[in-house]
């Protein structure tokens, strides 16, 4: 019945794939095709294609009769969240790379641009990391690389965004700013998260960071890449000063 395939729907796909069934009974198309997710008796969900179209009506045009299928496609939409997820997000951190941050910061400009509130784009750099590598190896580096994320992420709010750009470089993208020194703050959790000691192997490695920052809006209408140059500039400039 009805009744019972609606409960086999997952509820975040229920209303689409309810409303083009009503559709088709209702004579408003003659066929349906929707990707949607059906539950399993454990709770867990597969992905399904599903296909239908009337194929007997009755002289006033209802549908008398409709036939349908389903496809299981769990493999390929697991294949397609793979291949979107190596495209934006970082493969060693789990965090965003350098195309989803650019697609971040232009939603972050925006929407300070329609609240009046700042935006502050940080730029920051391991220092002494080429020392860890070299000293005690890549998989020693990178352990590093993943605890330091892990940390400095979790020192930002909820909207901000912590993006790693490759090696050693992070960019944080601070949000809903009232001005310029709200952001203080949360630089310092990120330098202090960037300098605890991280064990590995009974190894104590400790590295710090350079920060350069700059904030939108400016009296210059800037783009993202701009935004980011400016702030890569000012962390190199914090490094000539001594880190």
């Amino acid at each position: 019945s009805i009744d019972l395939f609606r409960e086999l729907v997952h509820p975040d796909d229920r209303e689409m794939v309810l409303k083009r069934m009503n559709d088709l009974v209702n004579g408003i198309n003659d066929s349906y095709h929707s990707q949607h997710r059906l539950l399993r008796k454990d709770g867990s969900s597969i992905w399904v294609q599903d296909r239908g179209c009337a194929v007997e009506h009755d002289e006033q045009g209802n549908p008398l009769r409709i036939i349908g299928s389903f496809r299981d496609i769990s493999f390929q939409k697991a294949h397609q969240s793979h291949l979107e997820k190596m495209a934006n997000y970082d493969v060693l951190t789990g965090l965003p790379n350098r195309s989803l941050l650019a697609d971040r910061m232009q939603q972050a400009m925006a929407a300070g641009y329609r609240r009046g509130s700042k935006l502050a784009i940080a730029y920051l750099d391991l220092d002494c990391f080429k020392i860890i590598n070299d000293t005690h190896g890549h998989q020693a580096g990178d352990h590093l690389l993943v605890v330091v994320a892990d940390r400095m992420k979790h020192e930002l709010r909820d909207g901000d965004t912590l993006a790693r750009l490759g090696g050693d470089e992070f960019v944080a993208v601070m949000i809903d700013l009232a001005d310029i020194e709200a952001c203080v703050p949360l630089l310092k959790r990120l330098l202090d998260a960037a300098s605890e000691v991280v064990t590995y192997k009974g190894l104590a490695l400790k590295v710090s960071a350079s920060v350069g920052i700059t904030f939108y809006p400016q009296a210059e209408e800037l783009d993202a890449d701009q935004l980011l140059r400016q702030a890569d500039q000012a962390m190199y400039q914090a490094k000539l000063a001594g880190k």
